[in-house]
């Protein structure tokens, strides 16, 4: 194909790389010209054929909703450089100059002192920072927005056409806040047993609504709730500098069940507890777990205070634009073992040089472990955030920085274990728990169940609070997403009770949970990076890959590569899982094998599949008179060494299983014994 004498070129950013593509003027098609590094001058350089001299501006070539490309002889029409800091949430301040704005230097990150050491012209967008001495043009300046080709990877439930608007009116939702002053029992509830005044929740603009929850016996009912708003920063005119604030979102919770019934709307949003208290100049903000440690903290230190925006220890991507602007953030987690596991992998994520990590024990053996149980107990709290500390970050450290770690890890077993099975006791009891950094490999015959059991039992996670991805090579989304929901409500949603489906899947759409839009086979290359990727941006702490067989089909040339494929593709979710702290679930198939029950060496590929493993788990079936009974055979478990099968059976009317009593399990067998 010849190249195009004549070209728009747009440069786009790949993870670590920049490809330029060459758009015919005549023809709509797009050829890759050159890799990093980019300029025009390296393009024309590289083919001197292309006449790169008409570059029209703000020519849109799909890059999303943020990213546009321009010419560096581009201008910015009036009012463009403000509308574009507002809406990339970079809270511009104002100067003596009229026609100059103070913002976060684009390429450097000052230690100390404020983030605002650049200058922008607002008529012409070029920008300097007195602090690196970076001077660029305005189409520099945006280019680091452009949308990341990996966010199109991923799907939500979302995606799959659930609503995500609010619930109510919004004028009804603003109205919450209002009227919390009719219910001085919950006030009351609030003084007692959280320590916190009248005065914070009105600060905190918290209300009270009813809102719908499942009870024990899975059903629907609405329930009285306490509501915690979260806003956004917006702008009316598109001059204004200094943002006004707007509910985005209302977290329900139940004082009766204390727990979060509802998220409204369910999809996340960017928006925080407590963020309208900032002020439009604050350079320092606390980063607490929960309403009530974000209420307290601000109570007692008069800090601007907010919270996690969901139930788990995840910060979203959505949120990040919003901490951008802060020269300090106090990261104010629970004081034991997965509290500081959070804060660190925050402080990393935020930045390290402005993250002071709190701790509430404040060095003591034991104490309140939150600031919310550090008021209740009269502490101070002054004194505790005095005492926040940077993450070290030097490679080489004394046991004084591990002391206290160590000794979460003392008090605090049951979290070292891992996430516990609520659907699945047994599993903890051989397994002890769902631990990060580790590589589990499940097989089983085909037919047996595989994908059925592991979709439950990552949702059994999920709703504990590990946020999940999956990669479902082999079954479209949208089926994985129909059974997970199914399985979520304890019953088909049939024509019967389909008027149920909204209620049911807002409640499923605030799971943590999180979708590979692969399928088939799929170059590793490809599927690492998404992994990376969701790791970094949705926090995601387990990862499923259903299964190998399918990701890499047919990406062998000779049939004995396969066997050095798969165990490249096996050592580097190892390292993955190793390096980044997550768990990975890695389904693979066996060997065909008519033996009635299989066993470590019947899963296909050579023995570096099963070195690499944590553990192993084999899907069992066995046949008896009196119906079927399958396993999860425990045939490796490097955490303790403890094996065992456990017995279960399919419950068709929930589309779970359903772990067998030793009662029920030897009926069954003494039944088939009598037949033989």
């Amino acid at each position: 194909m010849p190249l195009p004498t004549r070209v728009l070129w747009a440069e786009r950013n790949f993870g670590s790389c920049t490809r330029v593509f060459a758009i015919n003027t005549r023809h709509t098609w797009r050829y890759p010209l050159y890799s990093p590094p980019v300029t025009q001058n390296r393009l024309y350089n590289a083919y001197p054929a292309l006449d790169t001299s008409y570059i029209k501006p703000k020519t849109y070539f799909g890059l999303g909703t943020t990213g546009h490309v321009e010419s560096k002889h581009y201008s910015p029409k009036h009012n463009e450089v403000i509308e574009f800091l507002n809406s990339n949430f970079q809270f511009p301040r104002k100067t003596a100059n009229a026609e100059e704005l103070a913002i976060r230097c684009p390429k450097c990150r000052p230690r100390k002192g404020t983030y605002y050491t650049a200058i922008i012209r607002t008529d012409k967008g070029t920008f300097k920072c007195s602090d690196c001495q970076t001077v660029g043009l305005w189409y520099e300046y945006t280019r680091r927005f452009n949308d990341s080709e990996l966010s199109k990877l991923f799907s939500t439930i979302e995606s799959l056409g659930f609503r995500s608007n609010f619930s109510k009116p919004k004028e009804e939702i603003e109205r919450y806040s209002t009227l919390m002053k009719d219910y001085p029992e919950v006030i009351k509830w609030f003084e007692k047993s959280k320590g916190l005044t009248q005065e914070t929740l009105e600060i905190f603009k918290v209300g009270v609504a009813k809102y719908h929850n499942i009870d024990p016996s899975n059903s629907l009912r609405e329930e009285f709730c306490i509501t915690f708003p979260r806003y956004a920063p917006y702008y009316n005119h598109a001059d204004q500098i200094e943002p006004d604030s707007q509910i985005v979102r209302i977290k329900a919770w139940s004082t009766e069940s204390e727990e979060t019934v509802a998220f409204d709307p369910p999809s996340t949003v960017t928006g925080l507890f407590g963020y309208d208290l900032v002020p439009h100049h604050g350079e320092e903000i606390i980063l607490a777990g929960t309403e009530f440690d974000a209420m307290a903290a601000y109570q007692e230190t008069k800090i601007p205070s907010t919270c996690l925006p969901h139930n788990s220890y995840q910060l979203s991507i959505e949120v990040l634009p919003l901490l951008e602007r802060f020269s300090k953030i106090y990261l104010w987690f629970d004081d034991d073992v997965a509290g500081q596991d959070a804060a660190e992998k925050f402080a990393e994520k935020l930045g390290i040089e402005r993250c002071l990590i709190v701790k509430s024990l404040n060095g003591q053996l034991d104490g309140p472990v939150n600031a919310q149980q550090a008021l209740e107990a009269g502490k101070d709290l002054k004194e505790i955030i005095k005492s926040a500390k940077p993450l070290q970050h030097e490679q080489i450290i004394g046991f004084e920085w591990l002391r206290d770690s160590v000794y979460r890890e003392l008090v605090n077993p049951d979290q070292v274990q891992g996430v516990q099975s609520i659907d699945l006791p047994g599993l903890n009891q051989v397994l002890k728990g769902h631990r990060r950094g580790e590589l589990t490999i499940f097989t089983g015959t085909t037919g047996v169940g595989k994908t059925t059991v592991l979709s439950q039992l990552s949702l059994d996670y999920c709703k504990s609070g590990v946020n999940t991805l999956w990669g479902s090579f082999e079954i479209p989304n949208v089926r994985l997403a129909k059974k997970m929901l199914q399985q979520f409500a304890g019953k088909e949603l049939t024509k019967e009770n389909i008027k149920e489906f909204p209620i049911w899947a807002e409640k499923f759409q605030q799971l943590p949970m999180y979708f590979l839009k692969f399928f088939g086979s799929t170059e590793l290359t490809k599927v690492t990076a998404a992994m990376e990727h969701a790791i970094y941006a949705f926090d995601v702490q387990h990862i499923i890959i259903d299964n190998l067989q399918f990701m890499l089909a047919e990406q062998a040339r000779y049939h004995n590569d396969r066997w050095e494929l798969q165990d490249r593709t096996v050592g580097t979710f190892r390292r993955i899982a190793t390096e980044r702290n997550v768990h990975i679930t890695l389904v693979v198939h066996p060997k065909k094998d008519e033996r009635e029950f299989l066993d470590i060496n019947s899963i296909f590929g050579s023995a570096k599949v099963t070195q690499e493993a944590d553990n192993v788990v084999i899907l069992q079936r066995r046949i008896t008179e009196n119906g079927e009974i399958r396993y999860l055979d425990i045939k490796k478990n490097r955490f303790d060494g403890t094996l065992a099968a456990i017995p279960f059976e399919f419950d068709h009317e929930s589309l779970k299983i359903r772990q067998l009593t030793k009662l029920d399990h030897d009926s069954r067998l003494k039944i088939r014994r009598k037949a033989h």
